[in-house]
């Protein structure tokens, strides 16, 4: 959450001309609800068993059809046990779009919907808790800055390469 998941997932993608598909819109079409009802009425438990469902039918969809994709993912989902571990294994890169916390704590100020997101303070116990986690990524790019130049530094730092016929690139976002 604030860390340009969407809009930095949708500009690489488009400059790499692979397709990009957002984990969490996938999970609301899935469940027919928006993500704060979910947590609402089927509690975070139900909540991250489609999330896990999902994610494995969005990268069973890419390799199904060897579509070079970036998939954005939730900032919980890569927190989950074995996201790393099950991503790893699939051999998919991650990739962790990083921000100082003031940063995501000031974007995030004037987003609604974010179920996890109360106050600073239980945003930034949340920040500490995923933390960990979000450091397991193949590749870290600061986010703080203009997106576009975002995109221009994974691709100066040749995280991505275009052309792979079995390529994927999940963009995780901190918190959400």
């Amino acid at each position: 959450m604030g860390s340009g998941k969407t809009t930095v997932g949708t500009l690489l993608a488009r400059q790499l001309a692979w397709r990009f598909v957002d984990l969490d819109e996938r999970i609301e079409e899935a469940a027919g609800l928006t993500i704060p009802d979910m947590f609402e009425r089927l509690g975070e438990p139900a909540f991250r068993q489609i999330e896990a469902d999902q994610l494995r039918a969005a990268l069973g969809r890419a390799a199904e059809l060897k579509e070079s994709t970036v998939l954005a993912l939730g900032g919980g989902t890569y927190a989950q046990p074995g996201c790393p571990e099950f991503l790893r294994a699939a051999g998919v890169p991650v990739l962790w779009l990083d921000s100082p916390i003031e940063i995501l704590l000031s974007r995030c100020m004037t987003m609604t919907g974010r179920p996890l997101f109360r106050d600073e303070s239980s945003f930034r116990a949340l920040h500490a808790q995923r933390l960990p986690s979000y450091q397991l990524a193949d590749h870290r790019v600061d986010s703080s800055g203009d997106p576009a130049q975002v995109v221009a530094e994974i691709l100066r730092r040749g995280i991505v390469a275009s052309g792979g016929n079995e390529s994927y690139l999940v963009v995780e976002k901190p918190l959400s």
